[in-house]
């Protein structure tokens, strides 16, 4: 290569993939593309954030920072003074994304379905925002604004959201509808690959991540479902969602040539844990949370919740029924089966009577202190004394069919972030064992979420740049950035937490063509701050997160 700068590069996000997944039907010749460029390039387990969440994950890689830096560590804000909640965006955070720094080097970009990137900001190049976006009508989730005019009238009706909308749960019903999006986003993309400009071309896969939520215990060998009658065709459907993707990115790489440098990644792993399930419920009963008193479990004793709750977790009828309910309906419910200790639920907690302050995906633990939260409770000696407390009660427990501890680590916040927005951050992250199995607490499965995310995502990277048939270690989702600045022959931010990934690519490139560092930090003046959410536009987003388990 004689200038880096007349390269392309080809980024596919494969959302939530595993090797755990990939290998094995590689071997077995199912996925023959990701086979050839697992032989043919390099290849390794790309570390994700902590916790390994989609906002945080994916703002990671397309800015090269870590959340301190970027300020989002969850699916939602929330306010420190009315504990209020509400959906992150993109527009909320002032670091450069990648787009925007080849913006200013006159370099275009395509990028589609990337998660978390609505509002689109303007930049050189085309985006259709990804998971995350409002699907209410009207919203504005292309830029520019005009894509679909711009696009031939065959093409038009493929300028939409790939963002299912059929119910998550274990039918044949969402894999269809993931199968049609996948066809239209195939026709889409050979039309943007060829016809039009890009240095950059960056698309995320969505399917892969969505379909391990629904049948991933399918696919575990380790959990009993993988036996069960049902199994064996659920396992399948997410199987052949991998195969989906092997073969479009078969096409892709027919379509931008050899000469294109091609990063596939995933955000994340997958595995069988479930951090709400789990992390609600010892809180309650260690006494770092306590829920708001119920009015309705007044003269209900304890034996009659207990059989309402058998009831709500193991029959599905009674809990359509409660589906049915009308919003403040279905909440009061939830709220008071919380009450009673009896269901793990986000918006029962109490934050007048809680030292901890837990985030609805489990993970992520606020302490309660004076200063910082409208009712805050501890000061830095007892949040040091409740730190130690929560270490000690929650690495004692042990899972009752594998005897592996739940809890593998659990991290300081201090200690995992850095930069101008770290104190926003949580003080305690935790870190479950894959194959948490929350069916043998009868409170804890709600029998429709069956997989959640691990931090071991996937890492591998193909063309004229890189080695072939080697391993990369220490590869982290910080470092997808700056490896694809490099590649397109820009500078690297001083401010980027990231590394260049100098052992995945061939030593007489960067012989040719040595690492530049900038000057100038990849930050914008001020946080954009565009309007703010309707209610409508919530209320979707909610639906969205409640559909995947990550929110009540």
């Amino acid at each position: 290569m004689d200038s880096m700068n007349t390269q392309r590069l080809l980024i596919v996000g494969l959302d939530g993939a595993t090797f755990d997944i990939i290998k094995p039907l590689a071997e077995a010749g199912r996925l023959p593309v990701l086979a050839t460029l697992l032989q043919q390039g390099t290849h390794g387990v790309l570390q994700s954030v902590q916790p390994p969440i989609t906002p945080t994950a994916w703002t990671t890689v397309f800015t090269g920072k870590n959340p301190g830096k970027h300020g989002i560590f969850d699916f939602q804000t929330f306010d420190p003074q009315t504990y209020a909640t509400s959906p992150v965006r993109a527009d909320r955070h002032r670091e450069k994304r990648l787009w925007d720094l080849l913006t200013e080097a006159d370099q275009p970009s395509i990028i589609l379905d990337v998660p978390f990137t609505y509002p689109p900001r303007p930049f050189n190049g085309i985006m259709m925002t990804g998971y995350g976006t409002p699907r209410t009508a009207g919203t504005p989730f292309t830029w520019p604004p005009t894509l679909a005019e711009e696009t031939p009238a065959d093409l038009r009706a493929e300028i939409r959201l790939a963002l299912p909308r059929h119910r998550f749960d274990r039918s044949m019903a969402i894999v269809e509808e993931w199968r049609d999006i996948m066809q239209g986003r195939r026709r889409l993309l050979r039309h943007l690959v060829r016809e039009r400009d890009w240095a950059l071309f960056f698309v995320v896969f969505g399917i892969t991540d969505n379909l391990a939520h629904i049948f991933w215990t399918f696919a575990d060998p380790l959990h009993p479902n993988y036996a069960s009658e049902e199994g064996k065709r659920f396992r399948e459907a997410f199987f052949q969602a991998y195969e989906q993707c092997d073969a479009l990115l078969g096409d892709l790489l027919d379509w931008v040539g050899p000469e294109t440098n091609v990063l596939i990644m995933s955000d994340h792993g997958f595995g069988s844990v479930y951090p709400r399930q789990y992390t609600f419920r010892r809180l309650v009963e260690g006494g770092f949370v306590r829920y708001k008193r119920a009015p309705l479990l007044a003269g209900v004793n304890e034996w009659a919740m207990r059989w309402a709750m058998r009831l709500y977790t193991s029959t599905p009828f009674f809990k359509e029924l409660v589906k049915r309910l009308r919003p403040g309906q279905a909440k009061l419910v939830k709220q008071t089966l919380a009450a009673g200790g009896l269901l793990p639920t986000h918006s029962a907690i109490d934050p007048r009577r809680s030292l901890v302050l837990p985030s609805e995906f489990g993970l992520q633990l606020w302490l309660n202190r004076r200063g910082r939260f409208g009712h805050g409770m501890l000061d830095e000696d007892q949040a040091h004394e409740t730190i130690a407390r929560l270490r000690e009660f929650l690495l004692a427990d042990r899972d009752p069919i594998t005897g592996k501890p739940i809890v593998r680590a659990i991290y300081e916040g201090r200690d995992l972030y850095h930069g101008a927005f770290a104190a926003q951050g949580p003080d305690i992250v935790l870190e479950l064992t894959n194959f948490y199995d929350p069916t043998t607490r009868p409170s804890a499965h709600n029998g429709r979420i069956e997989g959640g995310h691990t931090p071991d995502g996937v890492f591998i990277a193909y063309g004229p740049a890189f080695r072939r048939g080697d391993v990369v270690a220490h590869a982290t989702l910080a470092d997808i950035a700056p490896t694809a600045l490099y590649l397109l022959g820009h500078p690297i931010p001083p401010d980027m937490d990231g590394r260049v990934l100098t052992d995945a690519l061939q030593p007489d490139v960067l012989e040719q063509t040595p690492i530049k560092r900038g000057e100038t930090p990849a930050t914008f003046g001020e946080i954009a701050g565009g309007p703010d959410f309707t209610p409508d536009e919530i209320r979707d987003i909610e639906q969205q997160l409640r559909q995947l388990g990550y929110i009540d």
